[in-house]
């Protein structure tokens, strides 16, 4: 039986890809309504990318959902359209997905589309349900569908126009050395209240001003200054730190001795890319891996397909999509001092408001630094600021793991 399916696209375009991708109709009718035209122009072109060659995918002008008359009108042409076009093929099925627009819109189209026997359809992530209620039989309970795993990173980016360049992950030789690597990683991260100050110092000798990585180009692969692999530490280091840089010392990410406990060589790329921060994205693939979590991109480079923003490519260090859902990760490594910290903190909170703005997506930020406990802390400062980030700090880091596997199986953030 031929299907046609007509979907209202909102600011939630991952509503509208669920069902389709789900059902593949043999014809698609796109209209933008609470979002930009260019909204449902992306969606075309996934959909003739995703579904067969013979689909057919149109795009319609946008709904004037601010004017109900004008609204009722389009309704009522669209539905007289396809009306016509059941006589010409009685099998035609027609469905009906308004997405997440508004109430008023909704029954204006489910009133009109009724003269084509359109089936109406409702998604509900957090349920996990696809819900089909038929229009002949309003008194019947609808249909329910278990909805299928049908988005990737890569769909959900594409729908809200942005782009995945690359990401550290597509790299089998990144995988296998960051599972060598695992003890090490964990040793850190399951330890990271006692050793913030330690993290915080070596995370400055890589980056900081005179730092081991040379100034970073975006656009350049990561080099070594020349001259700069001795560093000093501020003040003799004590255990666990000594534990610590024992334990990096010899996995040849630094050189390090009790002799001169204060000096520290990083003399590899390797070394300091992982100093400076990349334990910590590595700590975050091993816990995704152990939470069972299926779509996940490390350190991904995300382009904005509108061409703006793009003077320094959004890099989130993880990425992972479950039961069609997004997660958005990123990590802080603050530098030594707790008012440092702060402002650090909550500047990356913020930016990430900024560079993940119009995605729906669970977001949550990993902060190793110098917390004063008797003072304010991130997580307090984001739920002042009623900041729609979760904040995993320090001694926390350890329970990553079943912070993700709680979130893969409820779709919610524990706590959140």
């Amino acid at each position: 039986m031929p299907h046609l399916h007509v979907a209202l696209v909102t600011e939630r375009p991952e509503l509208s890809l669920i069902p389709i991708l789900q059902l593949r109709p043999q014809r698609i009718v796109l209209i933008p309504c609470q979002s930009s035209p260019q909204a449902a122009e992306r969606l075309a072109i996934l959909l003739r990318h995703e579904l067969p060659s013979d689909t057919v995918v149109e795009t319609h002008a946008r709904l004037p959902t601010d004017e109900p008359y004008r609204c009722a009108k389009y309704a009522d042409e669209l539905a007289e359209v396809l009306y016509r076009q059941q006589f010409d093929t009685p099998s035609l099925a027609v469905t009906l997905d308004a997405g997440g627009c508004s109430t008023l819109t909704a029954l204006l189209f489910q009133q009109a589309m009724g003269r084509c026997s359109a089936d109406w359809l409702h998604v509900d992530i957090q349920a996990g349900a696809l819900y089909r209620l038929a229009c002949d039989g309003p008194d019947s309970a609808p249909e329910v569908m278990a909805i299928e795993p049908v988005l990737d990173v890569d769909r959900i980016l594409q729908a809200y126009g942005r782009k995945r360049v690359r990401a550290l992950s597509d790299s089998d030789e990144w995988r296998l050395e960051c599972a060598q690597r695992k003890f090490l990683t964990r040793l850190l991260a399951h330890h990271a209240d006692h050793l913030a100050v330690l993290l915080g110092e070596l995370h400055d000798m890589v980056h900081g001003e005179g730092g081991v990585l040379d100034d970073p180009d975006p656009h350049a692969p990561p080099r070594l200054r020349p001259g700069a692999e001795h560093q000093q530490l501020h003040a003799t280091p004590r255990f666990p730190a000594t534990d610590a840089l024992t334990a990096l010392n010899e996995a040849g990410l630094l050189a390090w001795n009790s002799v001169s406990p204060r000096d520290i060589t990083i003399s590899s790329l390797q070394g300091a890319l992982y100093l400076g921060g990349g334990w910590l994205t590595e700590y975050i693939w091993i816990s995704a891996q152990e939470a069972g979590l299926s779509r996940v991109c490390s350190e991904a480079h995300i382009l904005d397909l509108s061409g703006q923003h793009n003077g320094e490519p959004v890099v989130s260090d993880c990425l992972a999509v479950e039961g069609n859902q997004l997660l958005f990760i990123e990590c802080l490594i603050a530098r030594p001092g707790t008012k440092t910290c702060l402002e650090q903190g909550l500047k990356r909170l913020h930016g990430m408001l900024n560079h993940s703005a119009g995605l729906a997506a669970t977001r949550v930020l990993l902060a190793c630094g110098e917390f004063d406990k008797s003072r304010q802390r991130l997580t307090e400062l984001q739920r002042l600021q009623g900041l729609q980030v979760q904040v995993i700090e320090n001694g926390d880091l350890k329970h990553l793991p079943t912070l993700l596997a709680s979130w893969k199986e409820h779709g919610t953030w524990p706590g959140g």
